[in-house]
């Protein structure tokens, strides 16, 4: 195990390749590299605004009572990490609000105090066990999926089609360690119905999870890198219908 472990370690360590400060803000990677349907210019718009969230931490009125990352597809932002107290969590809300190109904002901010070094360092290895599964999934090849670990929370984010992000969240939470799995993808196929007449208010109240059975076996366990074949682990979704709607796994 310590073996497969350092050979983990160091596939995450070479794709990582100057991003060393991500261990810090947290444990963040991405799979491959694919058509990104934002310009040159949201992209920029979009880091930027991660980088202006990641600051927040260092402000002196939260320093070491809040700790806050964020991930950013056309200015719409999943806030992640953690604050002391449900008001510093709203204030961080707003300041997230104010970032300029900033369109909408998902507040995942867990009100615990800020993650230890160690419990860092457990998220890191989280997300490299994820990543590295991944990496290994055919179906995945040429796929950009941006996996983040919170306090043994995996958030998958990034523009895949809803069959990928199954295979993707079927992986997650099947990794050992991890506690709940949430989606924040945004679909290849919503490109396909942005023109259409938007849903009426009765159509986004009927909205629902995905029914359980829809949801893929877990893996078999020669398919697991690994790791001991565990019961799936509870998944939230993000879309801009219903925000971070739970859905139950039995």
């Amino acid at each position: 195990m310590t073996l497969f472990r350092s050979a983990l370690l160091m596939i995450a360590a070479l794709s990582l390749t100057g991003c060393a400060g991500l261990f810090i803000a947290g444990a963040t990677t991405t799979v491959n590299l694919v058509t990104d349907p934002r310009s040159t210019q949201e992209i920029w718009q979009d880091n930027n605004i991660d980088f202006e969230i990641a600051s927040i931490s260092n402000d002196p009125a939260y320093r070491n009572k809040a700790r806050v990352l964020g991930s950013t597809y056309r200015g719409s932002i999943v806030l992640m990490g953690q604050a002391e107290t449900a008001q510093l969590s709203q204030q961080v809300e707003q300041k997230a609000r104010e970032v300029k190109g900033v369109k909408k904002v998902h507040n995942q901010v867990r009100i615990k105090a800020p993650l230890t070094v160690s419990q860092i360092s457990n998220d890191t290895w989280i997300t490299t066990k994820v990543k590295s599964a991944l990496l290994t999934k055919t179906e995945l090849n040429g796929i950009k999926i941006k996996v983040i670990t919170e306090d043994s929370e995996v958030f998958l984010l990034g523009y895949v089609s809803k069959e990928h992000a199954q295979i993707a969240s079927d992986i997650a939470r099947n990794t050992s360690g991890v506690k709940q799995v949430i989606l924040g993808f945004q679909y290849s196929e919503d490109q396909a119905v942005e023109s259409q007449p938007a849903a009426t208010e009765s159509e986004l109240k009927e909205s629902k999870p995905t029914p359980v059975a829809e949801l893929s076996e877990p893996m078999a366990e020669a398919e697991l890198p690994q790791e001991e074949l565990k019961q799936p682990v509870p998944i939230q979704t993000v879309s801009d219908v219903e925000q971070f709607v739970e859905v139950d796994i039995e």
